[in-house]
């Protein structure tokens, strides 16, 4: 089968690299030893054009001169790609921030992918972009009649959007790297992700911490992933206003082998995020054997077994979530359970399981495409 796989996102770009691009990426690795695929993406500085990696192809189109004007080439140039290509499937994975247009056509040959919903949290991280973000979603949700999401809440929310459309249930998968962290125990808490303040929540996390540590001052916060030098200062200033700065280690983009490293020697997991379709970093963290605690939101609700594998606690509740940390802080033994449970729940979420049973949707919708033709 010939797949054109659009998705603004990559995992190397700067100014984004999310979960959904790796899964994109490992998903294609994957698929691409008994189908044809290209990846078509957005531009980013230094980034090549056109590659070839794994037995994919990728294209990256749109401008590299900043993250906005990306966005926007992107979706320009990607739908005129997508109008002039040929396929039998196209495979959208949405993004509000960057919409492809596409007649009807095109759109009755297309599975799109939805990581999570919006609503709300774009006028909450855009006050004046945001209405409009939240338009395109709603109608682009509406205009798709095979619709891809990656866990059962954040298909549940999408459910109270979409009207006629079919929803197919994927989940993501965990590199296996993260089955070799060496286990031990070091003095910090570790939060792994974008630096992405408000959709990860790492100004709860700061304030959280802030409080724990008042109770607890040998224990450090280790804050891995990539992020512009303005988020950075943005957040270095908060920790200097909550009295943390010494506490508090900014490791940038790590390497697999400085992650495991990082994973297999935290006390455990922080995840306080506003929004998430899933949650990667939960499964991970799991894989490595460490407790996560993580905020009861579509998306980490299904990748946190509460009192199982981690703890959820209340979004936006900065006291909840150092109050759950103490308690991991102080409980060795519920740490250590809960890590030895999270590693046998991030063993069924290997890529190439993951692989097979996206396969099984796109077959799924391309004979239905087929039959209709």
């Amino acid at each position: 089968m010939k797949i054109l796989h659009t998705i603004y996102d990559d995992f190397p770009n700067p100014w984004c690299g999310g979960g959904g691009a790796l899964r994109t990426l490992e998903i294609s690795r994957c698929l691409a030893k008994n189908h044809d695929i290209t990846l078509l993406m957005g531009a980013y500085p230094d980034a090549p054009r056109e590659e070839e990696t794994d037995g994919l192809r990728i294209l990256r189109v749109g401008s590299d001169r900043s993250y906005p004007l990306s966005r926007l080439s992107f979706s320009i140039e990607a739908s005129r790609m997508v109008a002039r290509s040929e396929f039998d499937l196209w495979v959208y994975q949405f993004s509000a921030y960057s919409p492809l247009l596409a007649p009807a056509r095109l759109r009755k040959q297309c599975l799109l992918e939805c990581m999570h919903l919006l609503g709300d949290h774009a006028i909450q991280k855009f006050p004046l972009l945001g209405h409009g973000v939240r338009l395109v979603e709603t109608m682009t949700l509406n205009a798709y009649t095979d619709i891809l999401t990656i866990s059962p809440t954040a298909t549940r929310e999408i459910e109270k959007v979409v009207k006629n459309a079919n929803l197919h249930l994927v989940y993501t998968g965990v590199n296996a790297v993260c089955f070799e962290a060496p286990f031990s125990e070091g003095d910090y808490i570790l939060y792994f992700g974008r630096l992405d303040t408000y959709t990860k929540g790492i100004d709860i996390l700061l304030h959280g911490f802030a409080r724990a540590h008042t109770h607890h001052p040998d224990v450090c916060l280790v804050l891995a992933g990539r992020g512009t030098p303005e988020r950075q200062q943005e957040l270095q200033t908060l920790c200097d206003t909550l009295s943390i700065s010494n506490r508090v280690t900014f490791a940038g983009p790590v390497s697999d082998e400085q992650k495991i490293a990082l994973f297999g020697a935290a006390l455990f997991v922080c995840m306080p995020s506003r929004y998430e379709g899933w949650g990667i970093v939960a499964i991970e963290a799991g894989a490595a054997q460490k407790a996560v605690i993580g905020t009861d939101i579509p998306g980490l609700a299904d990748a946190i077994k509460h009192n199982k594998t981690g703890l959820l606690v209340p979004s936006e509740d900065p006291e909840a979530l150092a109050e759950a940390m103490q308690h991991l802080l102080e409980d060795r033994e519920q740490r250590r359970r809960l890590g030895k449970a999270g590693r046998e729940w991030a063993k069924q979420f290997t890529w190439d399981q993951i692989a097979r049973e996206q396969e099984r949707v796109y077959l799924q919708v391309y004979e239905k495409i087929r039959r209709a033709m």
